[in-house]
Order: C-alpha cells, then sequence, then structure tokens
C-alpha cells in the first residue's frame, strides 16, 4: 500500500511540474477588482499576445513592455499548450511590447514590436528548422 501512494504522489508531483503557468502578466499588473478595465479587458485575447510553440524545439521568449519593464524570460515546450501575455497593467490595455524569441541554441526566431491581439505560431520548417508565422486573432 505504501508503493501504491509513493507512486500516485510521484505521477501528482509530476503532472503539476510538467504543466506550467502559461499566463504572462507585467509586474504591475494587480489592478481592483471593481476596476473598470478589468470589466472592459476581460474577454480572452483582447489585451493579450499568444505564443503557440508547434516546432520540434523548445524556444526561449523575453521582451519588455512599453514602460520599460521587463518580461520574466519563460522557456515554451515543443507541443506545450499557448502561453499569453497580458497587456493589461496600470489600470487600462496597452498596445504592445518588444518581444524576442530564440531557440535554445541561440537562433533568433522573432525579434520586434509586437502589438496586442497578435498570435505568433513558431511552426516547423524544412529538415525541423523553426519558423514563425504572424496573424492577428
Amino acid at each position: 500500500m505504501k508503493l501504491k501512494s509513493l507512486i500516485l504522489a510521484f505521477g501528482l508531483s509530476f503532472c503539476f511540474t510538467v504543466f506550467a503557468d502559461n499566463q504572462h502578466r507585467h509586474s504591475e499588473e494587480n489592478p481592483p477588482e471593481n476596476s473598470p478595465a478589468v470589466k472592459d479587458f476581460s474577454w480572452l485575447g483582447y489585451c493579450e499576445i499568444e505564443i503557440i510553440n508547434r516546432s520540434y524545439e523548445d524556444v526561449r521568449v523575453y521582451g519588455e513592455f512599453d514602460d520599460g519593464v521587463p518580461l520574466e524570460p519563460f522557456i515554451i515546450y515543443s507541443f506545450e499548450a499557448p502561453h499569453y501575455i497580458s497587456l493589461n497593467f496600470y489600470g487600462y490595455c496597452h498596445y504592445g511590447m518588444d518581444l524576442y524569441i530564440d531557440t535554445w541554441r541561440g537562433y533568433p526566431l522573432y525579434a520586434g514590436y509586437t502589438p496586442r491581439r497578435r498570435s505568433i505560431r513558431i511552426l516547423p520548417y524544412l529538415n525541423h528548422q523553426p519558423k514563425v508565422d504572424v496573424s492577428t486573432k
């Protein structure tokens, strides 16, 4: 019975580490619950940037919000669930941010100013090399 409990505990802890947090926010994004900004931009995708990795390589995402605060870097593993970067901070929805996406080998995939409501898809290309497709939601 102890062995089954140990295996169950190990399996649950593994599941919680595999499914990491996929919502990324500005460090100052904690508006009051009654704020009009929360009510106006509560639907999914209006004030966000979506990043989807469908390539065979893990990618590293980092950047800088339009007020100069850096985005905490994060990793999107191959075929992981989509990640979302919220641009709603200081009580309103900002227009965009500087965003950079690299592979683990240091190959730059994407660099530039990214407006809100953009979806960035990292797709396999020739010989499993990743390429980026940017579209509007």
